[in-house]
């Protein structure tokens, strides 16, 4: 066999990187999906979820040699443009979140959760912030930073797609991974996140940071958690 055949062959037989990612980012789910409530220190603090979606994904980053600094940990850059984005989705969420309010069969879902109502609201509260303090944080990296920030980086400089191409492809397989996850949630969190999961995605790649999105999130689940509290 000739040189050149062998070459192709190796190529051939090796995997791509950007495939090992988002090989880890399913396993990571498909894993807490199944077991992360096995490890959850007191009740609400989900140290699973901790290291499927930041500890294990920060090893895999690692093992590819994809530059920390490309995946959005830095601070945001804002523009103009981006901060008047900014201020119309939280008014956006202001407004839907008035009228999720009165739908009762969505809230009945969640009646039982995180102490119940009869928990009392300061309780509840407490409750979920311990909850989404475990799962918020790894959820914003594995998605914004290891999936959309890595895979953008592994098939612009790897496999020599287009920058914008390859961020578009990347906003592409984020959107599936956030949806398909919430099928197992109310169907109003799943619609919501068929338009919110691109607009995250694209916004972290607009500043270069995942801290916007972590903070419009992070206020859809103070929205959540106050209307909730007050049915």
């Amino acid at each position: 066999m000739s040189n050149n055949a062998s070459e192709k062959n190796g190529m051939a037989s090796r995997v791509p990187s950007f495939l090992v990612l988002i090989g880890a980012a399913l396993a990571a789910q498909l894993l807490g999906s199944y077991h992360a409530r096995s490890y959850v220190i007191g009740n609400y603090f989900f140290l699973g979820w901790v290291v499927l979606r930041i500890v294990m994904p920060v090893a895999v980053l690692a093992a590819l040699r994809v530059p920390f600094p490309r995946i959005g940990l830095g601070l945001p850059r804002f523009d103009r443009t981006t901060g008047k984005i900014m201020i119309a989705a939280a008014a956006v969420l202001g407004v839907a979140f008035i009228g999720i309010y009165f739908f009762r069969g969505y809230f009945s879902f969640y009646s039982n959760a995180f102490g119940g109502a009869g928990a009392g609201g300061a309780a509840r509260f407490a409750n979920f912030m311990i909850f989404t303090g475990s799962t918020l944080t790894g959820w914003e990296f594995l998605h914004r930073g290891f999936l959309l920030m890595g895979l953008s980086y592994l098939l612009a400089e790897r496999e020599g797609v287009r920058a914008d191409t390859a961020a578009k492809m990347a906003i592409g397989v984020v959107w599936v991974f956030e949806v398909v996850f919430h099928f197992i949630k109310p169907e109003l969190e799943a619609l919501g996140l068929l338009a919110g999961s691109p607009f995250l995605s694209w916004l972290a790649l607009r500043t270069k940071s995942i801290w916007p999105s972590f903070l419009i999130h992070l206020t859809v689940e103070l929205l959540f958690i106050v209307t909730l509290i007050l049915q």
